[in-house]
C-alpha cells in the first residue's frame, strides 16, 4: 500500500485545514500566571538572546534547539525544617519541594503542549548527563543565572539565589519554550544579600569565605558524604587496614 493512501495518513491530511498554527508569541502575563496556577510562588521570563545567558545558551540549545524563551520560577520551602540540624528533617523538605518543582514544570509543559507550543522541563536537580563528564556540564540548564536574569533574586555570597520575599528558602525551576513572549523581566536593581556574614559563621566546614572565595569541594563533601551510607568510611577502613580485607568490620 502507498503510505499516502493509509487511512491514518489520509485522515491527517483531510483534517489539516482544521488545525490552527501554534502561536509564535505568548502573552507574558498569561505565562507567569500559568506558572503560578501550576503551583509556583513566583515566575519571570528571559529571552534566549539575553547577554546574561551567554555562558548558558549553548547548553540550553544543545538539548532544546528551538528555545526562544526561558520561564524561570521559584517554589518556596518550609523554613523550620530547612533550619533543623537533623539531616532527616531538612532532607525530607528538600526532596518534597524538589518533587513539587518538577511537577510544576511538567504541568506548565503539558498546558503549553495542549496549546500547540513545544516546551521542555529540565530536572530541578540531580543532574545526570554523565556522557559530558568530566569535561562539560552534566545538567541541561543552570537555574541560578536564569533566575537572576528573570528578576527572581540575586546570588548571595553563599552562592545561593536570595529571593526578595522568600529569602533562601526556595528551589528553582526552568521551562524552555519554543515561542517568544510579549515582554521579558529584568534583574533586580539591588541585591537582597545583606552581606551580614551569618552564612560564613554558620557554615560547618568553612566553605564560605567572608572576602568572596567559595570552597566547593568542602561544601560538596559535607553535604553528600552521608548520602553514601557510610561507604566512604568503609573504603577508608579497607584502604588503611593492616589485616586482610575480609576481617575489616563492616
Amino acid at each position: 500500500m502507498n503510505l499516502a493512501e493509509h487511512p491514518t495518513v489520509r485522515r491527517f491530511h483531510e483534517n489539516a485545514h482544521k488545525r490552527s498554527a501554534p502561536p509564535s508569541t505568548l502573552d507574558a502575563a498569561w505565562l507567569r500566571q500559568l506558572c503560578l496556577d501550576c503551583g509556583a510562588d513566583d515566575a519571570g521570563l528571559v529571552e534566549i538572546s539575553r547577554p546574561a545567558l551567554d555562558s548558558q545558551r549553548d547548553d540550553v540549545l544543545r538539548y532544546f534547539p528551538p528555545t526562544k524563551t526561558l520561564l524561570s520560577f521559584v517554589c518556596r520551602m518550609n523554613r523550620e525544617p530547612i533550619r533543623s540540624p537533623a539531616r532527616s528533617v531538612a532532607n525530607l523538605e528538600f526532596h518534597h519541594a524538589g518533587d513539587h518543582v518538577n511537577e510544576v514544570a511538567r504541568k506548565v509543559v503539558a498546558t503549553l503542549e495542549r496549546q500547540g507550543v513545544r516546551a521542555l522541563n529540565p530536572a530541578m536537580g540531580f543532574p545526570m548527563e554523565m556522557d559530558r563528564f568530566p569535561g562539560g556540564k552534566i545538567w541541561v540548564v543552570s537555574h541560578k543565572p536564569v533566575a537572576v536574569a528573570a528578576g527572581l533574586g540575586h546570588m548571595g555570597i553563599h552562592r545561593n539565589v536570595i529571593h526578595p520575599k522568600f529569602g533562601n528558602f526556595i528551589l528553582l525551576g526552568t521551562v524552555l519554550i519554543d515561542a517568544e513572549a510579549t515582554a521579558y523581566d529584568q534583574p533586580l536593581s539591588y541585591n537582597p544579600c545583606l552581606e551580614c556574614k551569618l552564612c560564613v559563621a554558620a557554615c560547618p566546614v568553612g566553605a564560605i569565605s567572608a572576602d568572596g572565595p567559595f570552597n566547593f569541594s568542602a561544601c560538596y563533601t559535607h553535604n553528600y558524604r552521608e548520602f553514601m551510607g557510610g561507604f566512604t568510611d568503609w573504603v577508608e577502613q579497607v584502604a588503611t587496614a593492616k589485616t586482610p580485607w575480609t576481617t575489616v568490620r563492616r
